[in-house]
């Protein structure tokens, strides 16, 4: 998968004013739908092998995959995450992410960060795909190294996105009928493997 289209945000506005509000996205692991803080591998994530494992309590995705929890099926949820590319020497082609509103793997959406600085949005429908929006925000943690605090306040039909506190966007989009999962992501050229790793992951369905 070819990330160019963030290249072509510089003719967008770059995020730049950013809103000063906190999150909106309450995250309290004591009620959680799902929650982990990475002790061991869940079997929910499925097995260990080299490229997908626990340690020093994170979850570590090596080289290019996304996994998804299906112990997050929700119907509209809070979900806090905080991300970090561990390792990477090709920084525009190594971006981290999250995966929601996941159906399958031919129809879901994507929200991914780059450590220069860049966020974008993707929805798969039928095994093609479209970007939402691509651009730069001050709210991001540049560089390799710096973990980042993602949150996101889905609805049946939008969405929202705050990272490190502030909030970034705010964008339309539809979650299957049969509610959305959520996963992690991590990508990388096969001549640059990078290193990705997840912490403190919170899933709270909101309050009727």
């Amino acid at each position: 998968m070819k990330f160019q289209s963030r290249f072509v945000a510089v003719a967008l506005a770059l995020g730049l004013a950013l809103a000063a509000s906190p999150a909106a996205a309450e995250c309290n692991p004591d009620d959680a739908l799902f929650e982990d803080e990475f002790e061991f591998l869940d079997v929910s994530w499925g097995e260990s092998d080299d490229n997908l494992y626990v340690e020093d309590g994170a979850l570590v995705v090596k080289e290019y995959g996304g996994i998804v929890n299906f112990s997050t099926r929700n119907d509209g949820a809070n979900v806090c995450i905080d991300m970090t590319i561990a390792e990477a020497s090709k920084i525009p082609n190594s971006p981290i992410g999250l995966v929601f509103w996941w159906q399958d793997w031919d129809n879901y959406y994507s929200m991914f960060v780059w450590a220069d600085g860049w966020i974008e949005v993707r929805r798969i429908v039928n095994g093609k795909q479209t970007t939402i929006f691509t651009e730069e925000t001050l709210a991001l943690k540049k560089g390799v190294g710096e973990t980042n605090s993602v949150e996101l306040d889905l609805k049946p039909k939008d969405a929202t996105i705050f990272i490190n506190g502030t909030k970034v966007q705010r964008f339309k989009g539809r979650q299957p009928k049969d509610g959305g999962v959520i996963g992690v992501y991590g990508i990388s050229p096969e001549d640059a493997p990078a290193t990705f790793t997840f912490d403190n992951f919170v899933v709270n369905t909101h309050d009727e």
